[in-house]
C-alpha cells in the first residue's frame, strides 16, 4: 500500500514539473503582434462590439462597425479561458478574427477572464477544489494566456475583465484562498511570461470604475495593490449614470477619471467599454451624445490624461429595453453615433454653438441694416426660421424637401475664416433638421467622410434617398460632386456623379423626373458671369448643356430651383448690387420673363408642397458679412 501511494505521488508530481516545463516560454520563442495600428491623429484608437440588428449579417455590421472603428473587444463565443487558444487558432477565430475584425481593418482587444458565472472562479474539468492559490490552476490560466497569445497574436491583452468585482466580493485577507492578492500576484507572473514570448503585446487587467450592482463608485484604492511598471495602460469599464446621484453627463466630477493619475501616474488610460443610455431619465439621446462628447474631452484629455482606448460597448441596441447601443434595433442612428463619427474622424465632438467665436452677435429683423425686401402680393412678408436653425453662425445653402418636415442645411461658425481653416475645425459643413411634432429639431451633421480624410463638402441637392454634393476632398483635385445613398437612416456610399467635366457644372437641381438638369455655371456662350443650363438625360447619359437663354441676363444668375411640376424655376440673381430670388413660368412649354420676388441679400430658394420659400439672407455691413440665416416667406392663403 505504501509503494502505490508513493508512486501516485510520483505520477502527480512528475504531471505537475511537466506541465510547468511546458508553460514555460521557450528559450528565444518571440511573438509578433499581428496588429500594428497608426495612431490617428485624434490620439486614441476607438472600439465597439458589432451587435447585429435585427435581418443583419455578420459580415454588413462588421464593415459597418469598421468605418468609424480601430477595434473590437473578443471574449470568443464568450468562451472560458482555458478555451481561448482552441477558439481562436480554430474555425471560429479564422472567420471571426481574421474576417470580420482584421479583414476590415480593424484588430482585437483580447479579454481572458478568470470569472466565471456569479462571481465563482472559472476552472478547467479535473482540477479538485480550484483556487487563486491553487499552483494546479494558477498554471492553467497562466499557460492559457501564453497559448492565447501564440494563436492570435494581440496587440493588447486584458489578463482579466472588471477584476476589482472579485476584490469587492471576495476582499484580500490573508490565508483566503480566493484572496484578491492571489489574483494580482499571478497577474505579475504572467505579465513577465507574456512580455518575454511577445514584447510589444500591451498587457493588462481591466477594472470596473463603477459597482453597478450597488448604485457607487467602486473602490479604486485597489490599484495601490498593482506594480504601476506591469500595467502598460490603465484600463477600465464604466457606466457612471449607475452611481446614485450621477443622473446627466454634467453631473459627473470633472475629475471622476484623472483622480486615478494618483496611483498610476503617467499611465494612459483606456476604456474598453464606458457608456451611457439613451433613456430619457438620463437626458435621452442629448444626454448620451454629451456624454461620449464628454468622455474625450472634459473627463480625460482636458482633465490631463493620456487617453489611448475608447470602446462603446456595442453598436446596436441589443434588444427594445436597452438603450445603450448608437444605433437602434431597427438601424437609425442615435444622436450619439453622429457624435461617435465627429469623434473618429475630428478627434473631438462640438456643436454649433460650441463653434461659434465668443465675440459673434446675433443679428435681428431689428438690427439687421439690409433686411429682405418683397416684391410679390403673393407671399407673406419673410421671417426668420427659428432657434436652432439659426445661429450668431452663418446658416448658408439651405434646402428643404417637398413635405417641409426636413430641412438640409450648410453651417460655418464665422464666415469670414479661410477655407483652408474650415477644414479642420469639426463643425464646417453639412447638417439636417427634422420637424417633430411641428418643431425643428437641433440640425445634425452629416458625415461624408471617413478617418483620416479631409473634406469640405457643400452645394446639397437631395432627392428621395438620393443626395448630390460637391465636395474638396483628399484624393480629388478641384471640388468635383458626388453622389450619396441614404440606406438605414445613413447617408453612405459616396462616389463620383460622373458628370462629364467639360460641362462645369455648378449648384444644381434635377428635375423630379430625373431627365433634367439644371445647374449654374461660368461656362462659354453665357450671358453674364454665371448662366443657368440644362442638360437632357438620354440612354442614361447627361447631353451637352444648352443656355436657359430666357431667365439669363448680363447679371450672375444661378442656383436654380425646380418645382414639383417642372413649371417653376427659381433662381438667384444680382439685382442693385446683391443677391435677389426671380422666378421664371413656362407656359406652353417655354419659360418666360422672370419676375423679381424678394431683394436684398436673399438667395438659394427652395420649396415646399405648399409653395413656401425657404432661402438663406445675409447680413453684410460695410462690405463685411457679418453671418447668415434662413427665412421663410409663407405663401398666402
Amino acid at each position: 500500500m505504501r509503494t502505490l501511494v508513493n508512486r501516485q505521488a510520483f505520477i502527480v508530481l512528475a504531471g505537475i514539473i511537466l506541465l510547468l516545463l511546458v508553460s514555460c516560454v521557450a528559450e528565444g520563442e518571440r511573438v509578433t503582434p499581428s496588429d500594428s495600428p497608426v495612431l490617428p491623429e485624434r490620439g486614441f484608437l476607438m472600439g465597439v462590439l458589432p451587435a447585429t440588428a435585427e435581418g443583419q449579417t455578420f459580415e454588413d455590421i462588421y464593415r459597418r462597425a469598421a468605418a468609424y472603428a480601430d477595434f473590437v473587444p473578443v471574449w470568443g463565443r464568450p468562451t472560458p479561458f482555458y478555451d481561448m487558444a482552441k477558439e481562436l487558432s480554430g474555425n471560429w477565430g479564422q472567420v471571426f478574427i481574421q474576417q470580420y475584425v482584421r479583414g476590415n481593418g480593424m484588430f482585437p482587444l483580447i479579454h481572458l477572464s478568470f470569472m466565471g458565472p456569479d462571481m465563482t472562479l472559472a476552472s478547467p474539468p479535473g482540477i479538485s477544489e480550484p483556487a487563486l492559490n491553487n499552483p494546479e490552476w494558477r498554471q492553467s490560466y497562466k499557460q492559457a494566456a501564453l497559448d492565447t497569445v501564440r494563436a492570435s497574436r494581440p496587440l493588447y491583452l486584458s489578463l482579466g475583465n472588471e477584476v476589482n468585482r472579485w476584490y469587492e466580493k471576495y476582499g484580500a485577507a490573508d490565508g483566503d484562498a480566493n484572496g484578491f492578492q492571489h489574483y494580482v500576484s499571478l497577474y505579475e507572473e504572467i505579465y513577465g511570461e507574456v512580455k518575454e514570448l511577445s514584447p510589444k503585446t500591451q498587457v493588462f487587467c481591466t477594472f470596473a470604475r463603477e459597482v453597478v450592482s450597488e448604485n457607487r463608485e467602486a473602490d479604486m484604492n485597489i490599484l495601490q495593490m498593482f506594480n504601476p511598471d506591469k500595467l502598460d495602460i490603465l484600463v477600465l469599464t464604466s457606466y457612471p449614470h449607475a452611481v446614485q446621484g450621477i443622473n446627466r453627463p454634467s453631473d459627473i466630477p470633472d475629475d471622476y477619471y484623472s483622480r486615478l493619475k494618483k496611483y498610476m501616474p503617467g499611465k494612459p488610460v483606456g476604456f474598453s467599454e464606458a457608456a451611457w443610455p439613451s433613456l430619457e431619465a438620463f437626458g435621452g439621446e442629448q444626454g448620451q451624445a454629451r456624454f461620449l462628447g464628454d468622455l474625450c474631452g472634459r473627463l480625460t484629455q482636458e482633465g490631463d490624461l493620456e487617453l489611448r482606448l475608447l470602446g462603446w460597448p456595442w453598436l446596436h441596441d441589443l434588444d427594445d429595453n436597452d438603450y445603450i447601443g448608437l444605433i437602434r434595433r431597427d438601424r437609425t442612428p442615435k444622436l450619439a453615433y453622429t457624435v461617435w463619427k465627429s469623434i473618429s474622424i475630428t478627434g473631438q465632438w462640438r456643436t454649433r454653438e460650441q463653434a461659434i467665436p465668443s465675440t459673434a452677435v446675433k443679428i435681428t429683423p431689428e438690427t439687421d441694416v439690409h433686411p429682405p425686401i418683397l416684391h410679390s402680393t403673393e407671399y407673406e412678408q419673410p421671417v426668420p426660421m427659428p432657434y436652432p436653425m439659426n445661429t450668431a453662425g452663418a446658416e448658408d445653402s439651405g434646402f428643404i424637401m417637398p413635405d417641409g418636415d426636413t430641412f438640409y442645411l450648410w453651417f460655418t461658425p464665422d464666415p469670414n475664416i479661410p477655407v483652408q481653416e474650415q477644414l479642420f475645425d469639426g463643425v464646417t459643413g453639412l447638417y439636417v433638421s427634422h420637424k417633430v411634432d411641428r418643431v425643428w429639431q437641433e440640425p445634425q451633421r452629416i458625415w461624408l467622410q471617413y478617418p483620416g480624410e479631409l473634406a469640405l463638402d457643400g452645394c446639397l441637392f437631395v432627392q428621395e434617398d438620393r443626395m448630390w454634393f460637391a465636395s474638396a476632398r483628399t484624393g480629388y483635385s478641384g471640388m468635383p460632386w458626388f453622389t450619396a445613398s441614404f440606406v438605414n437612416g445613413e447617408w453612405t456610399d459616396w462616389k463620383e456623379a460622373g458628370f462629364n467635366p467639360e460641362y462645369e457644372v455648378g449648384e444644381l437641381h434635377i428635375s423630379a423626373d430625373g431627365r433634367e438638369l439644371y445647374f449654374h455655371s461660368a461656362r462659354p456662350g453665357g450671358k453674364g458671369k454665371y448662366d443657368i443650363w440644362v442638360s437632357k438625360k438620354e440612354n442614361g447619359e447627361w447631353l451637352p448643356p444648352q443656355n436657359v437663354e430666357a431667365v439669363n441676363s448680363p447679371e450672375t444668375d444661378g442656383w436654380p430651383f425646380l418645382t414639383e411640376d417642372g413649371n417653376e424655376l427659381w433662381f438667384t440673381r444680382t439685382y442693385l448690387g446683391s443677391p435677389a430670388i426671380f422666378r421664371a413660368e413656362k407656359v406652353n412649354g417655354e419659360w418666360q420673363e422672370p419676375e423679381l420676388i424678394i431683394s436684398q441679400f436673399a438667395a438659394e430658394p427652395s420649396l415646399d408642397f405648399e409653395g413656401n420659400i425657404y432661402f438663406t439672407h445675409h447680413f453684410f455691413n460695410n462690405g463685411l458679412m457679418l453671418e447668415a440665416d434662413y427665412y421663410v416667406a409663407k405663401r398666402k392663403g
